[in-house]
């Protein structure tokens, strides 16, 4: 722990010096994330590194890699005993990257930030009360840090905040607030483990996910359909925690690169090909990556909790294709790399999941 305290000091020194040296941020975040993850660190690494170009333009876009690394030191702070590094992990995770969300300085991106700022703030002070009580009232202790994740998450009921600041702000600063935050809240969900019955899991899974794809379906800003997909995966992942919590980091995971990609997209355009692998991806149709943990999720329910369940969720998932196939033929066209960048990450690394898999089973 004193060593990384040393490198993240040495690090921003040096960031502060030359601002522009984006190689510094590629070998701080392997760095910090190989000592955490190992054997799978590239795996987790893909969304950090990326997260390093994801500003398309703006005042903040030299500030995206030392954004992506300051989240990837709070998902290693996570992992780590003491309750203070816990919760000083999730504020790093959840925070650093949303504040370049005005990086246009568009008055509908700083109000959005302004409002995430105030449910953020509410979730960091649940995770330290909770972390705070957890020893003593467990239960009480336990529900805090479900809260704290599932607003982060944008879950049942704690979801309008999600579709507000989506809706109101610019897709180049949502490429940054819809993907590193989310994994943040993904990794806290496995590395604090809270504990609640699991038919509230179960509860909040099956109705995020349902109100989830029926706002997608009903809107037709693509900024919302992507605010209420987020809705959506974040229900699968709770549904998930209790069957299986790598399953439901994995499908935290998937929905943060995609998104990080498809945003991008809408706001600069890319390659109609690109629009279709992201799609597909978020959809959850191989070989791309979201379709195993969705995969994974229906065998454990299907597993644990009968035919009934894996049909709920499968009847979720195909609600989702009539607006994944909107978002293919509206998304504008353009040149723009990151997304097709992101495209060959999900391919990638969904043809090759049957290898690293086996070192979340």
């Amino acid at each position: 722990m004193d060593s990384i305290a040393l490198v993240l000091a040495v690090y921003l020194a040096v960031k502060i010096l030359t601002p522009r040296l984006w190689v510094l941020d590629v070998f701080y975040i392997a760095l910090v994330l190989y000592l955490l993850f190992n054997a799978v660190a590239v795996i987790f690494a893909v969304p950090f590194l990326l997260g390093i170009v994801m500003l398309s333009r703006g005042k903040f876009t030299t500030d995206a890699g030392t954004a992506s690394a300051l989240a990837a030191t709070g998902v290693f702070f996570m992992a780590q005993d003491p309750s203070y590094l816990k919760a000083v992990g999730f504020a790093l995770a959840t925070l650093s990257p949303a504040v370049l969300l005005p990086t246009l300085g568009d008055r509908g991106s700083l109000e959005g930030l302004f409002r995430y700022l105030v449910i953020s703030t509410i979730a960091n002070a649940f995770v330290v009360t909770g972390l705070a009580l957890r020893p003593v009232y467990g239960d009480l202790g336990n529900f805090l840090i479900l809260l704290a994740i599932a607003t982060e998450l944008g879950a049942v009921p704690m979801f309008l905040w999600l579709v507000d600041v989506y809706g109101r702000s610019s897709p180049a600063g949502l490429v940054a607030l819809a993907s590193l935050p989310k994994l943040g809240a993904g990794f806290a969900l496995v590395n604090m483990t809270p504990q609640a019955p699991h038919v509230v899991w179960y509860a909040l899974g099956a109705l995020s996910m349902l109100v989830g794809n029926l706002g997608a379906l009903t809107s037709q800003d693509l900024r919302k359909v992507f605010a209420y997909s987020t809705v959506a995966h974040a229900g699968y992942a709770l549904f998930a925690y209790p069957l299986n919590p790598n399953v439901a980091l994995l499908l935290i995971y998937a929905d943060a690169l995609g998104k990080m990609g498809l945003f991008y997209h809408l706001d600069r355009g890319s390659p109609q090909w690109s629009a279709i692998a992201l799609a597909v991806h978020q959809i959850g149709i191989p070989p791309m990556l979201g379709f195993w943990p969705k995969l994974y999720l229906l065998i454990y329910a299907a597993a644990s909790l009968g035919l009934a369940a894996a049909v709920y969720i499968l009847a979720n998932i195909v609600m989702s294709v009539p607006y994944y196939f909107r978002v293919m033929a509206t998304l504008p066209g353009g040149t723009a790399s990151f997304p097709k960048s992101v495209s060959l990450a999900v391919v990638a690394l969904g043809v090759s999941a049957p290898l690293w898999l086996l070192y979340l089973s």
